[in-house]
C-alpha cells in the first residue's frame, strides 16, 4: 500500500478519473441537446469523457511503469505550490470584473509563476503577454463575450 501511495502517474489518473466523472454525473441533469444544437449539459459531459478517457491512460501508465513507485521513493507532499496556485486562482476570480481580464491574467500567471522553484521571469513575461492574447482573442473576440478588458473598458 506504501508503494500504491507514492506511485503520481496512478494518483494523477485517479484523480482525473474522479474529477471527469463528478463532471459526467453533474452533467446528467442537464439536457444534450444535438450536435448543432447543444444543450447545457454537452460541454460538461465530453468534459468529463476526456478527463475520465485521460485519466485512465495515466493511471495505466502508473500501473504499467513500475518504475514510477521506485522514482517517486522519498518525495515528499509540496504544500507550497499547491497553496499559491489555490490563492491564484482564487484572486483571478475575485478581481476579474473590476479589473479586467487582461490584469486578472497578469495577477494570476505572476503569483502562479512564484509557487516554481526555479523562477525564470522573462518566460514568466512572454507566458502572461501570450496568455492575454490567446484569451482576448478566443473569449471576448471570438466567442464575444460580454468581460471587460481593462478596468475602463
Amino acid at each position: 500500500m506504501n508503494g500504491f501511495l507514492k506511485n503520481k502517474d496512478l494518483l494523477a489518473g485517479l484523480m482525473f478519473i474522479a474529477i471527469g466523472v463528478t463532471f459526467w454525473y453533474g452533467a446528467s441533469n442537464y439536457q444534450m441537446g444535438t450536435a448543432a444544437r447543444m444543450g447545457p449539459g454537452w460541454f460538461p459531459s465530453v468534459l468529463g469523457a476526456i478527463m475520465t478517457f485521460l485519466g485512465v491512460l495515466i493511471a495505466g501508465i502508473g500501473l504499467k511503469n513500475q518504475a514510477a513507485w521506485a522514482r517517486t521513493e522519498g518525495i515528499g507532499w509540496t504544500w507550497r505550490p499547491v497553496v499559491i496556485l489555490t490563492i491564484a486562482v482564487v484572486l483571478f476570480g475575485a478581481v476579474l470584473q473590476p479589473l479586467g481580464m487582461v490584469f486578472a491574467i497578469i495577477l494570476l500567471t505572476f503569483i502562479s509563476g512564484i509557487a516554481a522553484h526555479d523562477k525564470d521571469y522573462k518566460q514568466l513575461a512572454i507566458i502572461t503577454v501570450t496568455m492575454c492574447l490567446l484569451c482576448a482573442g478566443v473569449f471576448v473576440w471570438g466567442l464575444k463575450l460580454q468581460m471587460k478588458l481593462f478596468p475602463w473598458s
